[in-house]
């Protein structure tokens, strides 16, 4: 079992009429026992230098344990006094970090749901025939639609995760929640390009709609000059 203490040092001559000597040190478990945690997202270190001036998701709900007695470490590493990072939770802002301030906070992390849909190629392919979705363009190497699904498994989306079952069906999992309302991935969203008269086909089934995070953790750069945060995620599990 990992142990990870942190520990917090309020110290001030000035700042109340009596001096101010605080120290507490909490020792990071999982949630509700004294398994310490031994999950981190490991310590980065984000540039912003975006014109104009935008958020950047820092950790996605969907990467850590619901309710899970996450902490998240947020260091402001600027040195120029006025620069600050506003810190929001989904859309609800926090508070502000200014030049050289951090912060250690709980994070629920309460995640959604992600978009899930299976296509079954299908039809009579001719090779050099392509099929295109997520900008990922593959082209067929057979006629064989047992060749062909494992094909498009096989690409990287930038979306989305493949996984195939029963030789000519590929689901693909949305790699992040998000809200798709009312609209889901259909056939028409997939393009082949047919050659000689074939009739290849993808078509989707099973498919389901997906709901937004309500926890992501952004922030914002007060100014459009680069500006730095370190950061790190204590991962509980629940």
């Amino acid at each position: 079992m990992a142990t990870t203490t942190a520990t917090i040092t309020l110290s001030s001559t000035d700042l109340l009429s009596d001096e101010l000597a605080l120290t507490t040190t909490a020792t990071l478990t999982d949630a509700g026992n004294a398994t310490g945690i031994t999950s981190i997202g490991g310590l980065g270190r984000t540039n912003f230098t975006n014109n104009p001036i935008q958020s950047k998701v820092i950790y996605r709900s969907d990467d850590a344990t619901t309710d899970g007695a996450n902490k998240v470490y947020l260091k402001n590493l600027s040195t120029v006094a006025t620069q600050f990072f506003t810190v929001l939770i989904d859309q609800q802002e926090m508070g502000r970090l200014y030049a050289g301030d951090w912060c250690l906070f709980p994070w629920a992390a309460t995640g959604g749901v992600k978009e899930v849909f299976t296509t079954t190629i299908g039809g009579t392919w001719v090779v050099g025939e392509t099929f295109e979705f997520d900008g990922v363009l593959i082209t067929a190497s057979s006629t064989d639609v047992n060749v062909i699904a494992p094909q498009v498994n096989n690409a990287y989306y930038p979306n989305w995760t493949t996984t195939i079952a029963n030789d000519d069906e590929v689901t693909f999992t949305a790699r992040h929640s998000m809200d798709a309302g009312t609209v889901v991935t259909a056939t028409a969203d997939i393009v082949i390009v047919q050659t000689g008269g074939s009739d290849a086909t993808a078509v989707v089934s099973a498919a389901a709609m997906g709901t937004a995070t309500s926890s992501d953790i952004l922030v914002v750069p007060s100014v459009v000059t680069t500006m730095d945060l370190e950061h790190m995620v204590f991962k509980g599990k629940a």
